[in-house]
This record gives structure tokens, C-alpha cells and sequence, in this order.
């Protein structure tokens, strides 16, 4: 694999990442998902789909899609759990066994 090729990958996986987590986080980016479709076409045409690097960047980008919305989620003090996230039914669950033992 050439340079090149490395390049699209890394760039590839990247924009899906970015992309991935935005998703995750409920947010819309019609840029990157432009960018992120050239790209895709890019390595379609040189042939690099069928390539372990790709297979191995598809299965990084989405850990790592999780684990930035993760982050964020941690990070952002006005960011509330998804309303079907289980920690939110545990809690949730936790609560009423209190209130009623109280």
C-alpha cells in the first residue's frame, strides 16, 4: 500500500468517526457526510475496499465513534442520558424503590 493510499484511509476513517459520533450525539454534519462520501467513492475506484486496512478502519472507527460520544456525554454538563439509555431505567428504577421503602 503507497502512501496515497494510506492517506485515504486515515482520512476515511476520520470523517466516519467524526460522523459516527455525531450521530450518536444527535447531531446533523452534511458536510463531512459529503466529504465522507467522496472519500468513500475515492476508495472504491482505487480498489481499497477489499483491503484488510479497510475492514480494520470500519471496525476502529465505530469503538472509537462510541467512545468519543462517550466522552462528550462525560464532558458536557448540560448533556442528559438518551431516554432509552438502561442507566436512566436503573436509576429510574432505583428512585421509586426508594420512594416507596421511604
Amino acid at each position: 500500500m503507497n502512501m496515497d493510499d494510506s492517506r485515504i484511509i486515515a482520512r476515511f476513517q476520520c470523517l466516519t468517526t467524526g460522523l459516527m459520533a455525531a450521530k450518536r450525539l444527535g447531531q446533523s454534519r452534511p458536510e463531512v457526510a459529503d466529504e465522507l462520501y467522496r472519500t468513500w467513492l475515492e476508495l472504491e475506484q482505487r480498489g481499497l475496499k477489499k483491503t484488510p486496512e479497510y475492514r480494520n478502519v470500519m471496525l476502529r472507527a465505530d469503538r472509537h465513534a462510541w467512545w468519543l460520544a462517550g466522552l462528550v456525554r462525560l464532558t458536557s454538563p448540560d448533556a442528559a442520558p438518551p431516554v432509552s439509555s438502561t442507566k436512566t431505567e436503573c436509576t429510574d428504577t432505583l428512585s421509586a424503590s426508594s420512594q416507596e421503602a421511604a
